[in-house]
């Protein structure tokens, strides 16, 4: 069976990335179809050097990787310009527009979406100028129609599943994605003493409401994080002492100031969330917003503690719980094996040959 791979933009190593790779070790023969590919990234570099990578016309724009995001636009023709007629199956893998390939009515369209585009579904900039309305009203109206060339969805989380009947009307599977054990050996669990937000430095994700209680603590908090909100967030601290912004750090240093965490804070609605399970699989419990992916990945008052609403009060008083609570690391790390790599290929698999594609 001949299968293609396509896969939104291969710029950065995240969670999708590390589920495409994935892919690639169920299809090991597959091409893979994307819109940009950073051929420089050290890590992406290394971890699809023997992939066939078919890229769009975007790859051939002059600063690429410092303007793909403002592509936007571009993405459905990028996506429906590829060639896919030679395929016996197709898995689209995606958050945006990778799911808008055309194939032939009797190819098999398998798309594993991670959630809907937030963009155009749940999170409006306030900052977007009123002229740029006509533009995502005609995009809303696109993903809905382009979600109807699809055979099958398999949805990233039940907040997901939950999205995309709501959005386009369609049934799905569940497949969760995973925390790859493998990349935290080495890591040891200790305690450093402070909480911990990992997070792009967006609106959206509610770090504010986790400043303005750190404070009016002595509790040590370190962010780890960029984004538009970052001077917004600093001016916050009022020169706060136990508040220390960290900016972009290496991946090794991501993970070991994880192991060294009180708890990790997590104060917005994801969609499924891989940061709370890497805390959860290095022995650290979760400080989390009770809606979205958490609720997936967090056992309350075994593995963490929720706030119920968006703010300093519910936070507090979620904190002052958490100090008197004592979590297991033995808890913590059983929770996060739910979500292994070799669970995760067992029931895709499962999957497709439900499906009656294996």
């Amino acid at each position: 069976m001949k299968v293609a791979l396509v896969h939104d933009d291969l710029v950065q190593w995240g969670g999708a990335e590390r589920v495409l790779h994935a892919l690639t070790g169920i299809f090991p023969d597959a091409s893979i179809f994307t819109s940009l590919f950073d051929k420089q990234h050290p890590i992406l570099k290394n971890k699809f050097r023997e992939k066939h990578i078919h890229t769009s016309f975007l790859q051939k724009i002059p600063g690429k990787k410092a303007l793909y995001k403002a592509f936007l636009p571009l993405y459905p023709l990028a996506f429906e310009q590829f060639d896919l007629s030679s395929y016996d199956l197709v898995i689209s893998h995606t958050t945006r527009f990778a799911k808008a390939i055309i194939t032939r009515h009797d190819q098999v369209h398998i798309c594993y979406c991670h959630t809907p585009p937030r963009f155009l579904w749940n999170f409006p900039s306030d900052n977007l100028p009123k002229m740029l309305d006509p533009l995502f009203n005609y995009l809303r109206l696109y993903d809905q129609i382009i979600s109807k060339r699809i055979n099958s969805f398999i949805a990233g989380s039940f907040n997901a599943q939950s999205r995309i009947k709501k959005i386009y009307g369609q049934n799905a599977f569940v497949l969760q994605p995973f925390v790859d054990f493998s990349e935290l050996e080495g890591f040891e669990n200790f305690d450093g003493g402070y909480f911990l937000v990992i997070s792009r430095l967006n609106k959206y994700k509610n770090v504010d409401i986790v400043v303005n209680t750190f404070k009016l603590k002595n509790a040590k908090l370190k962010i780890i994080g960029i984004g538009p909100e970052f001077g917004k967030l600093k001016q916050l601290t009022d020169n706060s002492q136990n508040i220390e912004f960290l900016g972009a750090v290496s991946e090794n240093l991501r993970l070991s100031l994880l192991a060294g965490c009180k708890a990790l804070i997590v104060a917005a609605e994801e969609d499924f969330g891989l940061t709370p399970l890497e805390a959860q699989a290095l022995g650290k419990p979760v400080i989390a917003l009770k809606k979205g992916g958490a609720l997936e990945t967090v056992v309350e008052n075994e593995t963490g503690v929720f706030f119920d609403t968006l703010s300093v009060l519910s936070l507090e008083k979620a904190l002052k719980k958490f100090e008197g609570m004592d979590f297991k690391t033995e808890k913590c790390i059983n929770n996060a094996k739910r979500f292994s790599k070799e669970n995760f290929v067992k029931n895709l698999k499962d999957i497709l040959e439900n499906l009656g594609l294996i």
